[in-house]
């Protein structure tokens, strides 16, 4: 699943405890990964 999609993303409708493996690639995957582990350990800001 692309993760720029964020209807792809949604479609996932993984629920809270379901493991997700990520991957990111090219130039900015150090930062794409860093950004994305950021937003999960924010919850996504809901708290």
């Amino acid at each position: 699943m692309n993760g720029k999609s964020i209807m792809g993303i949604l479609m996932l409708a993984a629920p809270q405890g379901t493991l997700i493996r990520v991957r990111t690639e090219g130039d900015d995957a150090a930062e794409a990964m860093s950004a994305i582990g950021q937003i999960i350990n924010d919850k996504f800001g809901e708290d």
